[in-house]
């Protein structure tokens, strides 16, 4: 009988052990896991940029009022870039650009306008690293959608 409850005490024992070190292992774990899972879906949603490529005549149909709000970003041959047709900055140094990117969405979310579409127009190539990291620009302005003009020229 003795022997019967010893047994029965080491088995409660290590059944309470067991579950204490499968506490404590989750316990390590699920943080680990959160910090993981954070890190990775952040730097996917920062790479994945939704970008639409479209044609001339259908960025700037004829007969058709272009929009009062919308914002055509050019660079030309030498990476500069115009907003509008105002220079800021180039594809080297678009801190500028994205001040005034910064600006120009806080003004209209404070008049309850929430459009933020940008439309490139291109004289280089889209390829470029320069180009990239341009998207990643506006996509931290939150623009969207980002729109370029196909460069058939």
């Amino acid at each position: 009988m003795i022997r019967d409850a010893l047994h029965s005490r080491s088995a409660v024992q290590s059944k309470t052990k067991n579950r204490n070190e499968n506490t404590f292992k989750q316990i390590l774990l699920t943080p680990a896991l959160l910090i993981c899972s954070t890190f990775f879906s952040c730097t996917s949603s920062a790479t994945n940029h939704s970008v639409e490529f479209v044609d001339r005549s259908a960025a700037f149909s004829q007969g058709v009022l272009p929009q009062s709000l919308m914002l055509v970003l050019e660079i030309d041959e030498g990476g500069r870039l115009r907003l509008n047709k105002i220079e800021t900055g180039t594809t080297r140094d678009m801190s500028l650009l994205a001040e005034k990117l910064e600006v120009i969405f806080a003004d209209r979310e404070k008049s309850g306008i929430d459009e933020r579409e940008v439309l490139i127009d291109p004289k280089i190539q889209p390829e470029t690293e320069g180009f990239e990291e341009l998207v990643r620009t506006l996509a931290d302005a939150k623009a969207s959608p980002i729109r370029v003009i196909r460069n058939d020229r």
